[in-house]
């Protein structure tokens, strides 16, 4: 029997994706400072998923784009 996996990411827009992901990588930082494990593996898990999406999209952060988002 073959699996059906869920993508949430699927209807976010390019922009929303990138914003996201850039998110979640900033609060795994902070999780990678602390010793919870558990909450730092499940963000490790939709941090990957995240960078799947992105990859899948064909979508790159040029630095325009990355000095936008951190100026912002």
């Amino acid at each position: 029997m073959n699996k059906i996996k869920f993508n949430p990411y699927y209807n976010l827009t390019n922009e929303q994706l990138i914003d996201f992901t850039i998110e979640e990588m900033d609060r795994l930082k902070i999780l990678s400072m602390e010793e919870d494990t558990s909450e730092y593996q499940k963000g490790v898990y939709i941090v990957n998923q995240l960078i799947i999406e992105v990859k899948r999209r064909n979508i790159s952060l040029n630095r325009q784009r990355l000095s936008r988002r951190i100026l912002l």
